[in-house]
């Protein structure tokens, strides 16, 4: 019998299906409830295809074919039905694809699965997992936010698991080895690319272009590699030799650096465009705002001060110190001060400590080594007096409503004016890019930076490509590594001749807000554990040196740490058939957004776990445990919209599933049905889910 699919004809044999034949012909049509030796049974109908002659499409897995039929199997209308029937399957989804931490990190991290590994006792094979997505994990570890750790789960139950302080440990124990994780190397190109900066967002594009085969060359105006890293950030937040040994690891790639040269003084960018094929401008924010304020000349630059401190130089303060502002950078000053001797200082914010833009943690420490924080102060004017010393006038303030950036705005309290004396007033308010060298080079600019194309990081000069500071003005080390990693992306597309598009990004299910009743079944078999802290030094020693803070966790409260993480995202998150096609297909989760199941987890049998929020019906594991011979085995129970996958006559998973689980959690296409020690590995692209041992698990 001859049949035509999508314009290629085959003969097969009577009986043959659709789906069959197309597959012999190289033609993929999706399939999520059809499994290989099966009688198919047409329940999803993501494999629905238009035959020429019928007003229906018809399921190409339980269709025959007939001589000379004509099937459609990737038109227009075919592609419509199977985004409309993957959308239905995911309007009621209750599972997240990946953790709530791992979508909140902005370099899109999988925390849960390198914490896996750490869990197990095998810290250097997490080393891979996270340098896929995350170059300088020593670095950030110490100084990232920690975004992730806001949306841990684990924090409704007892405290949020030590994310930055796991992707510290694994680094550093891989770093303390003799021949350190260096990723694997494509072919070289004979490509060449010229990175403008070489701090967080330039090495990680190094980073990533020269795994891609291209040769890399880093122009920076500093002495030293790192940025902001180095030249911005206090030893004892980040002490210089954890930085160096990871811009090492970045010269063992073959990344060639070009020090103090600077942008528009020793070379322009059409200079680097007739050398280089393509451009990546990563200059950072490194511009310090003025007070603005009369005599605003007279105030140190928080950022300049912390460069000289960072070039070995111990600027002569006086008896006290005035910080004005209220963010990572005006702590990092006032730290730096009182290590510097300085026996008083005090920190000006103009808002309430509510609404201070920097880590809380910084803010106590600071205060637990001395330094006094006046809330609702503005200085309005800065004088010099006879003897040297300095005279800030300051008004106090109070709240009205938020601006911009969402936090109220300080308004003047008349006739509040006051005087403070200082022998040194610093100024860490902000900063900006210096955007003249770009506008004499002729690229777009916007009021925060450089103009590029969001998905792709492609200023309008093709070749040109810009990121992190330079493109948001003043942000996150962590969202400066993401860019880096993007323009990584984007430059290799470009150089290799290919559609310039960037990352394409897989669909993610995200559950809506969890109520008590679901919560409590999250948390119902997991124990309470505190969270694990590594050691610090104590406040007095801190003032007189600068001396790391904190140390590194130890193997073994990395593995208990480790071993808190409840993995909250969908244990087949890469093998996942729904999501597979919902990307392929550009399915949009929340078209059909209505009343979802409710959460639900049956931790009853001891190989698998159950989630029946994810189950699509397909019957696939009903026939599996049927096959097997279970005696009891799995059905659908209830009706409507309570049908789910049970064991008949109530009966527990383990007692339905005895023997046949495995195969179960194997052929379910979701998730619903996952082995307790999977975790699907996004590097190797395997559709097989890897296996830690069955001890690394608490429940």
């Amino acid at each position: 019998m001859k049949v035509t699919i999508d314009g290629k004809t085959i003969e097969v044999e009577p009986g043959t299906t659709i789906l069959q034949a197309a597959r012999r012909l190289g033609i993929d049509i999706p399939t999520l409830c059809y499994v290989e030796g099966f009688e198919p049974v047409s329940a999803c109908f993501l494999c629905a295809v238009q035959i020429e002659g019928r007003p229906n499409l018809s399921p190409a897995c339980s269709m025959p074919v007939s001589d000379g039929m004509v099937v459609d199997a990737s038109g227009d209308e075919v592609r419509a039905a199977r985004r409309m029937a993957l959308e239905l399957l995911l309007s009621d989804h209750a599972g997240d694809c990946v953790a709530p931490c791992h979508a909140a990190c902005p370099a899109g991290l999988d925390i849960a699965g390198f914490a896996f590994p750490i869990a197990a006792g095998r810290p250097r094979d997490a080393m891979p997992i996270i340098a896929d997505r995350l170059a300088l994990p020593r670095a950030l570890g110490q100084v990232c936010p920690r975004l992730c750790e806001e949306h841990c789960r684990r924090g409704g139950l007892d405290e949020s698991v030590s994310i930055a302080a796991l992707h510290r440990f694994a680094a550093h124990v891989d770093l303390e080895e003799e021949e350190p994780y260096l990723p694997p190397k494509a072919p070289a190109t004979g490509r060449s690319v010229a990175i403008i900066g070489a701090g967080p967002a330039g090495l990680a594009a190094a980073y990533y272009l020269l795994q891609r085969g291209h040769d890399c060359t880093l122009f920076d105006a500093q002495p030293e590699p790192g940025g902001m890293l180095r030249y911005g950030i206090p030893e004892y937040r980040l002490p210089n030799e954890a930085l160096d040994a990871e811009v090492d690891l970045i010269r063992r790639l073959g990344a060639q650096f070009e020090m103090n040269r600077r942008w528009g003084r020793d070379f322009t960018l059409q200079e680097l465009r007739d050398r280089f094929d393509a451009v990546f401008i990563a200059i950072g924010a490194q511009r310090s705002q003025s007070l603005r304020c009369e005599g605003d000349e007279l105030a140190w630059s928080g950022i300049d001060f912390l460069d000289r401190v960072a070039k070995g130089e111990r600027p002569e303060l006086g008896q006290r110190v005035i910080v004005v502002g209220g963010g990572n950078t005006a702590m990092d000053v006032c730290r730096t001060a009182v290590r510097l001797g300085a026996p008083e200082v005090i920190v000006l914010y103009r808002r309430t400590r509510r609404e201070m833009p920097c880590l809380m943690e910084e803010v106590e420490g600071a205060e637990e080594e001395g330094v006094q924080i006046e809330y609702l102060v503005a200085p309005t004017r800065l004088q010099r007096n006879p003897d040297g010393t300095l005279t800030v006038t300051c008004l106090r303030m109070e709240l009205g409503e938020p601006d911009e950036s969402g936090r109220r705005r300080p308004v003047p309290i008349a006739g509040s004016e006051f005087s403070l004396q200082a022998d040194t007033v610093i100024a860490a308010i902000g900063q900006t890019v210096e955007l003249e060298p770009a506008q004499a080079d002729g690229l777009e600019v916007t009021r925060w930076g450089l103009a590029v194309n969001p998905q792709t990081l492609q200023t309008n000069l093709p070749d040109v490509f810009a990121g992190g500071d330079a493109v948001s003005g003043p942000d996150l080390a962590v969202r400066a590594v993401a860019a880096g990693r993007l323009a990584a992306v984007s430059i290799d597309q470009y150089l290799r001749g290919e559609p310039v598009v960037g990352e394409r990004q897989p669909v993610n299910i995200l559950m809506r807000r969890l109520d008590d009743t679901e919560l409590a079944e999250l948390y119902r078999a997991i124990e309470q554990k505190p969270r694990v802290r590594g050691r610090m030094i104590d406040p007095q020693r801190r003032r007189e040196t600068f001396e790391e803070i904190e140390a590194p966790l130890d193997p073994d409260q990395a593995r208990a740490e480790a071993g808190r993480c409840m993995t909250c995202g969908c244990r087949k998150v890469d093998a996942c058939k729904l999501r597979v096609y919902a990307t392929q297909y550009g399915a949009d989760p929340y078209r059909f957004e209505g009343e979802r199941r409710r959460f639900a987890q049956d931790l009853s049998h001891p190989e698998v776990i159950y989630e029946p929020g994810k189950c699509i019906l397909c019957d696939t594991c009903v026939r599996v445990a049927q096959q097997a011979g279970e005696e009891l085995g799995l059905t659908i129970i209830g009706r409507g919209f309570q049908v789910a996958v049970g064991v008949p006559f109530g009966g527990t998973l383990a007692e339905g599933l005895r023997r046949a689980a495995r195969q179960a959690a194997e052929v379910c296409p979701t998730g619903a049905i996952a082995l307790r020690t999977a975790r699907a590995c996004d590097l190797c692209r395997s559709q097989t889910p890897h296996e830690l041992p069955a001890e690394t698990f608490s429940a």
